[in-house]
């Protein structure tokens, strides 16, 4: 009989290399399976549910935004042409002059207050002063354009803000726009950059970026423009009308981009959701385009997301962080044969795992809490209860499997036992997977505490351990069985109650008899 050990799998969910390579004992344990445990430094602890607390139309919720200034914090939401106030018990309209709820917005200070603007390449943007939203139009004199050109400002798809100074991108072309210094409105000035980019495409989207040291020993802004085939420029200076303040600074390739929502940034520096992966434009900077891949952020679960750039494609992606969850929060568009997900990273280990059942059309953290909107016109708060709008979940652990030092040899599964804590009781349910399946059979029912009176609304990281984390407990043997070469034994708990469980898994381990070679 050989006993074997199955530590948590602290360094995430595995998908970028052979099945029949085990365990590397220079890396922290990894996971073939880790659905909706999420990987922290000493376990990986059972995420936890979702509550709505908004229904404001019957579409998608295609963007959320935040406007912060001094003692005033706000969140809205839009569906279809209306934004919605989401940042009271009861949601609120306040602005309904637009079709296309897909904005993309950005704060400004300026000496003359704290607005946000908001573009979306279809309908007039709109200015919000912190009382009142209006059609861009209806604020001073308005954006205008150069006498002669013929565009309207409903062609200006995406904003950002750099050097004190807002830009803009021009759909469907290869030209940006740029206001005056500390202004939200004026006439606009081009930089066309069609000739500057080599494979084409369009302007997606422009930000911010401040890695390469400057003169003065410190960080440099550059601004970045990113094009639908992956090509990125940055620039440097603060004034793009001038020939010796503005200077090119790099052109990189990074993949094809997976929309204007599809990136978060980390530092300084920027990680873009592409084609090659969750790649880090730091790194793109340095490398070859065809060494991108190896050293993506995404890299742990690279054909994990091969397999879903293929069958979900490459736009509207949403890339979020979370730092009150230690999360990076990836969530790829869903559809009619393939269901809500989501890729979570720990933003300080990197390790990686699935969330199931979250669907995921926008998001944005208010108040330290993960808010999400639907594709049914929902706002959702993430994380923060025993159940997914009262309905069961199950998380599931499948270590990477094992050889038991005699790959050739069959192992008959005996008996099994998890090390774990949670706050409350939970029922687990182990089980011995072989031969690099993956399917750990029926999932456990969930366990119904009677604590719900005495929990409230901790965040990770605030409430979730100490005195209040629960004994760690070594749970009793059980019966496992089965036989294979390459062993492995999966953990599975339900959780539906409104309290959640936090049931983190330690270790697991397992007795297994090792037959002989028959010739």
């Amino acid at each position: 009989m050989q006993t074997a050990s199955f530590p948590a799998p602290v360094g995430g969910w595995i998908a970028n290399r052979s099945l029949a390579i085990g365990r590397d004992p220079k890396l922290p344990p990894g996971a073939a399976v880790l659905d909706n445990f999420f990987p922290t430094s000493t376990g990986v602890i059972l995420r936890r549910g979702t509550e709505k607390r908004y229904s404001i139309g019957t579409g998608p919720v295609m963007s959320m935004f935040r406007y912060v200034s001094g003692a005033q914090s706000e969140l809205f939401a839009s569906v279809g042409g209306e934004i919605f106030d989401i940042s009271t018990s009861v949601a609120s309209s306040v602005y309904a002059d637009g079709t296309n709820g897909d904005w993309h917005v950005q704060q400004i200070t300026t000496s003359g207050g704290t607005f946000l603007i908001g573009v979306n390449g279809v309908d007039e943007p709109w200015i919000y002063d912190g009382t009142d939203f209006m059609p861009v139009s209806d604020f001073g004199s308005g954006i205008t354009f150069p006498s002669g050109v013929t565009l309207s400002t409903s062609d200006l798809s995406y904003v950002w803000l750099y050097a004190s100074r807002l830009w803009f991108v021009q759909k469907d072309s290869l030209s940006a726009w740029y206001l005056p210094v500390d202004v939200v409105v004026g006439e606009l000035e081009e930089m066309p950059l069609g000739g500057v980019f080599t494979r084409g495409g369009s302007l997606a989207w422009g930000q911010s970026w401040s890695l390469t040291s400057g003169g003065s020993g410190g960080l440099s802004d550059q601004c970045v423009f990113v094009s639908t085939e992956g090509e990125v420029l940055a620039y440097q200076g603060i004034d793009p009308g001038s020939a010796t303040d503005w200077t090119k600074a790099g052109q990189y390739r990074i993949g094809e981009p997976m929309g204007a929502k599809g990136f978060v940034r980390a530092g300084g520096d920027l990680l873009i959701a592409t084609s090659v992966g969750l790649v880090s434009l730091a790194e793109a900077s340095k490398r070859d385009y065809a060494a991108l891949g190896s050293t993506a952020a995404s890299y742990p679960i690279e054909e994990a997301w091969t397999e879903a750039v293929s069958l979900r494609g490459m736009v509207d992606w949403r890339c979020m962080v979370w730092p009150e969850g230690k999360m990076v929060i990836v969530s790829p568009p869903s559809g009619v044969n393939y269901g809500p997900v989501c890729l979570v990273a720990n933003s300080n280990t990197g390790a990686w795992c699935r969330f199931t059942t979250w669907d995921i059309a926008s998001m944005e953290v208010f108040n330290g809490q993960l808010h999400f909107g639907d594709r049914d016109g929902n706002v959702w708060i993430g994380n923060i209860t025993g159940a997914d709008d009262g309905a069961p979940y199950t998380g599931v652990c499948i270590p990477l499997f094992e050889d038991l030092g005699s790959p050739a040899s069959r192992k008959i599964a005996r008996n099994a036992s998890a090390t774990k804590r949670s706050r409350y009781k939970a029922v687990e349910k182990l089980t011995a997977v072989f031969d690099f399946e993956k399917n750990p059979g029926p999932a456990p029912d969930a366990y119904l505490t009677d604590q719900s009176s005495t929990w409230g609304s901790g965040i990770w990281g605030t409430s979730l351990w100490g005195d209040s984390a629960g004994e760690i407990v070594t749970g009793r043997w059980v019966s496992i069985g089965g036989s294979g070469r390459d062993v492995s034994v999966a953990f599975q708990v339900t959780s539906g109650d409104i309290t959640p469980t936090d049931v983190e898994l330690i270790r697991m381990v397992a007795t297994f008899e090792i037959c002989g070679i028959v010739t």
